[in-house]
């Protein structure tokens, strides 16, 4: 294997800080924009939890009026501060190692095309196939999950707020809480079908967006060639309808997992009793008391959300990419 040359490092160190930036930067961006839509989402899928007579989300619209009646415009946007925390090493870390490994499976395939020349034989294929982008979406998610994990956590909790009877002061103060009355282990409450839901997303959301963005690219009307590199880019009403399309498949299809892990998150928040022992016993106990349709509690307001989530999350990484790389 030959071994890169300090021009090659420099310059993937320097592409490794603009993923890791402009990933950072889109995620700051997307969720602070979506924020309003984002809570109500999480709201209706945690209603599920209290007794039918309790319940007070029952759609988009209801929803946004009862939480603007009861705790004002600034409500919308509660927990978007551990939000943002946690999303800048979440879209820095799975932009970065989506494209790392990526880079990992051309360079295997590389040596092997190289490798099969020198034997004699014809060069072999070098292109990604769809389920090799799968792969490193779904390795991406998967590392991602498991190093920001806790932050996840937290930023469910704080996004709840006085309505589920959870108070917090602050990031600081929602983790001291969790550990002191749940242990460690309280932050990691979910992991298992985050880890389930969370990582296919990743690589379904990273595929598709690749897949249809390389579709574009095909068009004149849908695309340019960047100055700087030669290569076609998306402009930016293609990345929007890209990154949109991408999100929205990717997200209903790994929804009810992401119902569960929300519930599991909260599950004997601070000190409370335990709806569910398991998550096993959640997904039993939801589809028993509330039919399939228990999974998909505020698959709507997802969409909703997911549509200029999307778009800004892959239009914002493109920018931000262009700009501070090349």
């Amino acid at each position: 294997m030959q071994r890169p040359t300090d021009d090659e490092k420099r310059a993937r160190s320097l592409m490794l800080t603009s993923q890791l930036v402009a990933g950072g930067g889109a995620g700051a961006i997307t969720k602070t924009s979506i924020a309003p839509l984002e809570r109500i989402k999480i709201l209706m899928q945690l209603e599920g939890m209290t007794h039918a007579a309790d319940r007070k989300y029952t759609s988009l619209f209801q929803s946004l009026k009862t939480v603007l009646r009861e705790e004002g415009v600034l409500s919308l946007w509660k927990g978007n501060g551990a939000n943002v925390v946690r999303v800048v090493p979440v879209y820095a870390l799975k932009f970065a190692f989506n494209d790392e490994f990526k880079a990992i499976v051309r360079r295997f395939r590389a040596e092997q095309s190289a490798a099969a020349v020198a034997a004699g034989g014809a060069a072999t294929r070098t292109k990604l196939s769809f389920g090799e982008r799968i792969a490193a979406g779904t390795m991406a998610g998967m590392f991602q999950i498991v190093v920001t994990y806790p932050l996840e956590v937290t930023r469910t909790r704080l996004t709840l707020g006085p309505g589920l009877g959870l108070q917090y002061k602050g990031i600081l103060d929602c983790m001291r809480k969790t550990v002191r009355s749940e242990g460690l282990a309280g932050l990691y409450k979910g992991l298992g079908p985050t880890i389930l839901s969370g990582a296919p997303y990743v690589g379904l959301q990273m595929t598709g967006y690749d897949t249809v963005k390389n579709f574009a690219t095909q068009f004149d009307a849908l695309s340019r060639v960047d100055e700087k590199t030669g290569k076609r880019r998306p402009i930016l009403v293609a990345s929007l309808l890209c990154g949109a399309l991408a999100g929205v498949i990717a997200q209903t299809i790994t929804y009810p997992g992401d119902t569960l892990r929300r519930r599991m998150q909260t599950n004997g928040a601070n000190g409370a009793p335990r709806v569910y022992k398991n998550t096993m016993h959640c997904l039993r106990a939801t589809v028993a008391n509330e039919g399939v349709a228990g999974l998909y509690r505020g698959v709507v307001t997802n969409a909703v959300r997911a549509i200029p989530g999307a778009a800004i999350q892959f239009m914002s990484y493109e920018a931000l990419k262009s700009v501070i790389f090349l």
